[in-house]
């Protein structure tokens, strides 16, 4: 096993700080950042460790604080949710107690709602030619699901909007 100095250490210190300090990351997206940088072995471990302990990372409130902004900033559902924190390296039980623990059950058909609603005055212009609501439906299903959305939570935004797709056709 190779020695590793204390400037190494130094040095993999500085490219983590650095790279936290631009926004909130998990554990897994600074190990690739580190190992981007030819920073491996004890180092690694010894950086990884360093920033738990100093609170620079933590797994469990990074998925709490980023379920809270994917919802409000970007209408995402629970599923699209749950993907995103698998791709940043979050275990399935830290994803499943930071789900338990926020809004997403209670406010996802609001979600729907409001990420339909947006929606629908995008797709405004391009939707008066449509002859029959049934392909601006699945569209509409469409858009929602690659949101992440429930299908039940999809269905009710979208009967709750039936009207809104025969008014635009009528246009």
């Amino acid at each position: 096993m190779p020695h590793n100095s204390k400037k190494d250490i130094n040095y993999a210190k500085a490219i983590a700080i650095r790279y936290l300090s631009h926004a909130p990351r998990s554990t897994k997206e600074v190990e690739l950042k580190l190992k981007g940088k030819d920073v491996t072995g004890d180092t690694l471990e010894e950086t990884i460790r360093y920033l738990i302990d100093r609170g620079y990372l933590n797994d469990e409130l990074f998925a709490k604080n980023w379920i809270s902004s994917k919802i409000k900033s970007r209408l995402w559902g629970k599923n699209r949710i749950i993907q995103g924190l698998k791709q940043k390296g979050i275990s399935s039980e830290i994803i499943k107690e930071a789900l338990d623990n926020s809004e997403v059950e209670t406010t996802e058909f609001n979600t729907a709602d409001i990420a339909l609603k947006k929606w629908l005055k995008t797709q405004k212009k391009h939707l008066l030619g449509i002859q029959n609501s049934k392909p601006m439906t699945q569209k509409a299903f469409r858009h929602l699901k690659n949101k992440g959305f429930s299908t039940s939570a999809i269905i009710t935004a979208i009967k709750k909007y039936d009207g809104e797709f025969e008014i635009y056709e009528g246009q």
